[in-house]
């Protein structure tokens, strides 16, 4: 895939794709983190202006990249949701979607974002989820949402939350896949996201991604 970089990571092969996602070819699975379904429809309500189109976008990069690897599996490692706005518009778009992906497995890792698919099995159903608890184990991976928090079963741990981001001498800040001895975390799916800053240290491999390559910065 253009711009894609392969690494190695717990004894496996996987790749990082520029647009924010990890593939991981062995097992058909394509993983990503923080996509914020109803974030923009949430923030208008509450009176803050806010470009429309936000979710659209993101489902079309997501298609572009299920086209691109054929996964059989699509793993969300947290924050699915935003905010559940039942009226909203997301909900529709990601229905619509859905039923254009029937054959693909759509899991996820639940995030402090995602309490109300916790709490209503029926809305998980109804947007074509399989909605696990706050890790899932497989080997030799440990997929979570956040990953400062309490140990998960043992293995590799792989999750979001933090939004990671670089910056880099003359260029804006670019979102970032962080790995260290313990651990990775993915950069936000959405482009509506904040970011926590990473630097280069000793022992932690990061790599930005830039518009069309994803780039080896731990040097």
């Amino acid at each position: 895939m253009p711009g894609a970089l392969d690494i190695p990571l717990a004894g496996e092969t996987v790749v990082l794709l520029p647009d924010r996602a990890l593939w991981w070819p062995r097992m058909s699975l394509l993983a990503i983190a923080d996509l914020h379904l109803g974030k923009g429809d949430h923030f208008r309500r509450a009176g803050i202006a806010l470009p429309r189109g936000g979710t659209a976008l993101d489902l079309q990069r997501l298609d572009a990249l299920l086209d691109a690897t054929r996964a059989a599996r699509l793993l969300v490692l947290g924050d699915l949701l935003h905010a559940v706005v039942n009226d909203a518009p997301w909900r529709a778009a990601w229905i619509r979607w859905r039923a254009g992906r029937a054959a693909l497995s759509v899991e996820l890792v639940s995030g402090n974002h995602d309490r109300a698919l916790r709490a209503q099995p029926a809305l998980a159903t109804t947007l074509g989820l399989h909605v696990h608890g706050p890790s899932l184990a497989f080997a030799p991976f440990v997929f979570v949402h956040d990953p400062a928090d309490a140990a998960p079963p043992a293995g590799y741990r792989v999750g979001g939350h933090l939004h990671p981001v670089v910056r880099l001498p003359g260029v804006p800040r670019l979102p970032a896949f962080r790995f260290d001895a313990a651990g990775g975390v993915l950069p936000a799916f959405t482009a509506f996201a904040g970011g926590w800053r990473v630097d280069r240290e000793p022992g932690t491999r990061l790599f930005a991604c830039a518009p069309d390559v994803v780039v080896d910065v731990s040097r």
